[in-house]
């Protein structure tokens, strides 16, 4: 339910950032894009600060942007919004990028991770609720400034937060706080490279990042395994 929730709050306020478009003039569109760059940045930073164990971190981030690269996931989510954009007929402006930044943007996050398994553990969804209302709030000025594919972001979080809720039901004990602070930590270098994109600083392919969530929880959990 507090998934469900979470991607309609997304709908509604995608779609009345995308109503109120043709009002926002192209300096306060470009102005509120800066101000969205710096929030990134900011919590990315606060979420990567949180991990400990920084060398896994940094092997995690190694390993998955190499397989990202060999997999093209960053190139293969481009192609799908061009493909979303065609399939509904969208004439003006690409949801490409709206789509890629605002599903990883939503669904890398402490609260994502947290959120997920506590209603997947405990059926409370008071977390996911209120990240549904940051979520929702953040869409309206995102839509009106990069369009349509912000509302397609619902999509993976329908599948990222589904997914880990109904993994967290079926292994309880596999997140311990430990995973879960690494695999924030993880989360905020990507959400810090969607920063530095979003305010033009440089290109950081920051979809084949995305593998570096799994190769985290993989080390810590052989770490675990192996007893080092």
């Amino acid at each position: 339910m507090g998934t469900i929730i979470n991607a309609l709050a997304i709908i509604v306020g995608g779609a009345l950032g995308l109503l109120f478009r043709k009002g926002f003039p192209e300096r306060i569109a470009q102005t509120t894009l800066q101000v969205l760059g710096l929030f990134s940045m900011l919590v990315g930073v606060g979420m990567a600060l949180q991990g400990q164990e920084l060398i896994m971190v940094l092997i995690s981030l190694a390993l998955g942007a190499g397989l990202g690269e060999w997999l093209d996931i960053e190139g293969r989510l481009d192609r799908f919004g061009r493909w979303l954009e065609e399939r509904l007929n969208l004439k003006e402006g690409s949801p490409a990028k709206g789509f890629i930044y605002a599903s990883l943007l939503f669904c890398v996050g402490s609260m994502a991770i947290v959120g997920s398994i506590t209603d997947g553990l405990k059926g409370d969804h008071s977390i996911l609720v209120t990240k549904a209302m940051m979520d929702g709030i953040v869409s309206i000025p995102f839509a009106a400034s990069m369009g349509f594919g912000v509302l397609g972001s619902a999509v993976p979080i329908l599948l990222y937060q589904g997914s880990l809720t109904l993994l967290a039901s079926k292994i309880q004990a596999f997140f311990t706080p430990a995973i879960v602070r690494e695999l924030t930590s993880v989360g905020g270098v990507i959400v810090m490279g969607i920063g530095v994109n979003i305010l033009g600083l440089q290109k950081v392919r920051v979809g084949n990042f995305i593998p570096a969530l799994v190769f985290i929880v993989l080390l810590l959990y052989l770490r675990t395994f192996v007893h080092i």
